[in-house]
């Protein structure tokens, strides 16, 4: 009787505090967890991963779901703005770093904390219900400064709020053809820009009527070269100008007072625009080859400059390639300079529900999920911490280190204008004059113009 007697008792003790003597969520709980929709929108975010992400986060929110759409680079910003326009826009945008300064005034600048509500079971047994609230920190801007690559808080603190969180970064380095170096007795990938031009020369092939039949490298050019924009801009960073200083456009500065070719700006530009030039020893590409990268995965270029998003493209096109990667060289390997580019993702002024908007990108952004988003995507993280373990990876490595010092060259509002005005002065650069004395005054003028176009659009 007496274990009878204290078995009941022993249940009762349990069936109380299972939870059968809690208290249920209330009315006024439920009501304030309503069904939110949030609209997003990429352009080359991995779509798949970001699903992803977004069915983790729903599991842990349910009353949110995430409609993400991708919209081709160059619609993005008319449909943007028509969006915007008739109140139908996206609740979260994944933009260019250097769309963000364009965008500020339709951006919603970080919260310190978001607030997300939730309903879980308390107990198993009981499924009793119990209501939760999550206080969900993001990111300070002091977090920013001293986690993330020295870029990234360049770039998204505006005014002293954060305008954006990123999933990944991205430099430039150099892909070489292994193959083609061994054929023409390269025993090692060069080690400086001298030794490149040399290789330039070994590698670069022509036809019995002067064709490229082979290039050592595909540089020099605009037209038919991808990233010419960044690379020009590299150079540029290297020969020890920036583009732009603050709001005012600074590579062309005292240029009209040059005497001869012996300036920064003109010594950068001949390097690159002599691999262009016929009557130049390392004249191996012009404005007639295809695309770059085309020439590359077949088999015709030894050296070609991109970013890490090329790896996974060259290995699917040309599987069979003995492909290495080697960091981008520098002309003083003391102040290395290189490009950084990379996509934000932000939250739009218009949302309807900023805080789960902000949640979202909280939560996809978190150093856990950066390192599984970069994981899949191959390429560098913009977290310090990251980066030590993706150094050891031969194919990564490259990119990765070079986050730590690459900069965002360009922080005004129309990058696309930018790459038109670099592309027509590269152009006008190879033009002959039509006297050989107004070379010089020629050359000058058209990158004095260039920076009066491109400082325009820093307003």
């Amino acid at each position: 009787m007496f274990k009878k007697i204290s078995v009941l008792s022993l249940l009762s003790i349990f069936l109380l505090t299972a939870g059968f003597g809690c208290k249920s969520v209330s009315q006024t709980e439920q009501a304030s967890i309503k069904a939110v929709k949030l609209s997003y929108w990429t352009v080359y975010n991995d779509m798949d991963e970001l699903r992803a992400l977004a069915q983790q986060y729903t599991q842990r929110y349910p009353h949110v779901s995430i409609n993400i759409k991708q919209v081709k680079y160059e619609e993005f910003d008319s449909l943007f703005t028509n969006a915007l326009a008739d109140d139908v826009g996206p609740d979260i945008v994944s933009q260019h770093v250097r769309w963000l300064r364009k965008n500020q005034s339709r951006l919603l600048p970080a919260p310190g904390v978001t607030k997300m509500h939730r309903i879980v079971i308390a107990n198993n047994f009981s499924k009793e219900q119990q209501f939760l609230t999550d206080s969900n920190a993001l990111p300070s801007a002091s977090y920013i400064k001293n986690n993330y690559v020295q870029t990234v808080y360049d770039d998204v603190v505006l005014d002293k709020q954060i305008y954006g969180l990123p999933l990944s970064m991205d430099t430039l380095s150099i892909f070489y053809n292994q193959d083609l170096l061994d054929r023409a007795g390269i025993a090692e990938a060069p080690k400086n820009w001298n030794v490149f031009a040399e290789d330039v020369q070994k590698l670069t092939k022509f036809n019995s009527i002067g064709d490229i039949i082979q290039s050592g490298a595909a540089l020099g050019t605009a037209n038919n070269i991808n990233a010419a924009t960044d690379i020009i801009a590299m150079f540029i960073m290297q020969s020890g100008l920036k583009v732009a200083s603050g709001n005012t456009v600074t590579f062309a500065a005292g240029i009209d007072k040059a005497q001869d070719r012996n300036v920064s700006i003109l010594s950068a530009l001949d390097f690159y625009t002599d691999f262009a030039r016929p009557t130049k020893e390392v004249y191996s590409w012009n404005e007639k080859k295809g695309d770059a990268l085309d020439e590359f995965v077949r088999g015709r270029v030894g050296f070609y400059f991109g970013y890490s998003y090329d790896f996974a493209t060259i290995k699917q096109r040309a599987p069979q390639m003995n492909l290495r990667i080697m960091p981008m060289l520098q002309l003083d390997p003391e102040n290395p300079s290189n490009v950084a580019n990379y996509w934000v993702e932000s939250v739009v002024q218009k949302t309807k529900y900023p805080n789960e908007a902000w949640d979202f990108v909280r939560f996809i952004t978190s150093p856990e999920n950066v390192a599984k988003y970069t994981e899949k995507i191959v390429s560098p993280s913009p977290i310090r911490a990251q980066i030590t373990l993706q150094q050891e990876d031969e194919n990564l490595g490259p990119f990765a280190t070079q986050a730590l010092f690459a900069e965002n060259w360009y922080k005004g509002k129309d990058v696309d204008a930018v790459a038109t005005s670099f592309d027509s002065m590269i152009t006008e650069l190879l033009k002959p004059a039509d006297d050989e004395n107004d070379l010089l005054k020629k050359d000058k003028q058209i990158i004095i113009n260039t920076a009066a176009r491109i400082q325009q659009t820093m307003q």
